[in-house]
């Protein structure tokens, strides 16, 4: 008797510890809360699928980005930077998550109980905290955007998209009765350029497994080509979408180190001339456009430019007032060649050798238009051009590509005699920024489809002058969009706290490094 009532105790104090310690209890899979949230008024505004609030205004956290990082994810969620969060007026989070945190040995079908826990406690947390907490996956069965990839393939493959709709409906029963106001799921982080009806379809199979455990559930969608492309199709299926805020690339990922090339790129500066770096040939003709420069050659010059990746083959053709002054196929192969490095790409089975070497091309005097195309083969890049005068009177001046964005088109422009360019159409600045981040997500909207910017920002190698400058214009169009945003990230490189950059005089708080100038900022376009 003694010992049954040992055991008894035991495990009566073994309970209130779970229950105490994690702040949660359980019944029938659902989350439970440890307090009466739904008699806590709530200052968060309701979204729908047609209408993503305006003032949704916050951070993604990134505790649960990565599985097994060492380098500040993958760790519990910090209840005081809730609390910062909101005493600074922000009211949403986004969390990406790494699927492998919340399963045992990379078996999809073993739920790993600790790491949903860390979820339990960051919706904790946004309820006490007046936060709306967005659920994503950043790695998800058979998808990444980060390395390594994934073994399988959600696009082609039923299991892991089975996988990926039974986690999701995992999640669906355990917090369904948490309010849209206070949590939505957003499916998966920046899927890549596949059929739109392949990825709407993954989504839909999720949905359908949200939507049979809670019917209500607010649902965003990233856009496809990486959140920079809206889809339709998601918006019939009633859900909303989400996009990005990192244009231009060389700005936003200047010299990150998970970005082969990024040491290469050119120092931002914004506002600033967009000189493109990406020439392409009829083969890409839906992104195709050519260097068209208008300028008074007095004199006759030389131009060199240096050639940087060839993809396959392609025939750069310069034309000096439409008259063919150079006519020249490069061509990457394997072995020796022009090239510096041979770059094999076998997913294509083509190569991408880098040439980085300079070609000189004589500009006749007189002339008033040059232009710069690839007609035959793939693509190539262009790293610089330089002219000088061939007599050696008379300036020399450079038109260099500032922009190494796939897909970018190459305005024509007019460079006056002082070498410098003055055609406005070349001007990437918040004009620039609307045209290209935000005009074709702001007609979705117009036809009733809900849309907020889930991730932007820039990061710490990026100059911090130059970073306020554009981070203004990036929230001013926001603002006039009526788009919330998620900045990328809280604490970290991206981030308002703790950002480790080399240029900024830093406030302490509470223990944390805060970027007042970057936090001012944010704060006037708080609603």
């Amino acid at each position: 008797m003694k010992y049954k009532l040992l055991v008894i105790l035991i495990l009566t104090f073994a309970l209130l510890f779970a229950v105490f310690s994690c702040g949660s209890v359980y019944d029938g899979g659902a989350y439970v809360f440890p307090y009466d949230y739904k008699s806590k008024p709530s200052g968060l505004p309701t979204p729908t699928p047609d209408n993503l609030p305006s003032s949704w205004k916050g951070f993604n956290l990134t505790n649960m980005f990565y599985f097994g990082s060492t380098w500040g994810t993958d760790i519990p969620f910090d209840e005081a930077e809730f609390k910062m969060i909101s005493e600074w007026g922000f009211n949403f989070v986004r969390l990406p998550i790494d699927y492998r945190i919340l399963i045992k040995s990379n078996n999809w079908n073993n739920i790993n109980e600790a790491g949903i826990l860390r979820i339990d406690k960051a919706i904790e947390y946004g309820i006490k905290y007046d936060i709306h907490v967005c659920l994503n996956f950043h790695r998800a069965p058979g998808y990444t955007v980060a390395s390594p990839p994934e073994d399988t393939d959600l696009w082609t493959q039923k299991a892991p998209q089975d996988a990926f709709a039974q986690l999701w409906g995992y999640l669906a029963n355990r917090y369904k009765e948490i309010p849209n106001e206070y949590l939505s799921f957003n499916f998966l982080n920046e899927p890549p350029e596949v059929d739109e009806n392949v990825y709407a379809a993954v989504i839909k199979k999720a949905a359908d497994a949200i939507w049979a455990q809670d019917p209500r559930r607010l649902l965003i969608a990233d856009g496809l080509n990486w959140g920079r492309k809206p889809s339709n199709l998601i918006k019939e299926l009633g859900i909303a979408q989400a996009t990005r805020g990192y244009e231009p690339f060389t700005l936003t990922h200047y010299k990150a180190d998970w970005v082969q090339g990024s040491d290469d790129f050119a120092l931002p500066v914004w506002p600033s001339v967009m000189v493109p770096g990406y020439l392409y040939g009829f083969e890409k003709n839906d992104i195709r456009s050519i260097y068209s420069i208008e300028h008074d050659f007095v004199g006759a010059y030389n131009l060199d430019i240096n050639i940087g990746t060839v993809s396959r083959e392609a025939r750069l053709i310069v034309k000096a007032d439409d008259n063919i002054i150079f006519n020249r196929l490069f061509t990457s192969g394997a072995g020796e060649g022009e090239w510096t490095t041979v770059v094999y790409r076998p997913e294509w089975n083509i190569y991408q050798n880098i040439f980085n070497r300079d070609y000189r091309i004589e500009i006749p005097a007189g002339i008033k238009l040059l232009t710069l195309e690839v007609t035959d083969g793939d693509w190539m890049t262009v790293n610089d051009m330089k002219f000088s005068p061939v007599s050696g009177n008379g300036i020399i001046f450079y038109y260099s590509p500032t922009v190494q964005d796939w897909g970018a088109i190459i305005p024509p422009v007019k460079i006056d005699a002082d070498g410098k360019v003055v055609s406005q159409d070349a001007a990437m600045n918040k004009t620039w920024l609307w045209e290209n981040n935000i005009k074709q997500w702001k007609e979705v909207m117009n036809s009733g489809g809900g849309v907020m910017v889930g991730e932007w920002g820039a990061y710490n190698k990026t100059p911090h002058n130059v970073f306020l400058n554009w981070l203004e214009d990036n929230l001013q169009n926001f603002q006039e969009a009526g788009m919330g945003w998620a900045l990328w990230n809280f604490n970290g490189s991206f981030g308002v706290i703790n950002s480790g950059r080399d240029d900024v005089d830093y406030e302490d708080y509470n223990g944390y490094k805060i970027d007042r100038e970057m936090l001012d900022i944010l704060l006037r376009y708080l609603d």
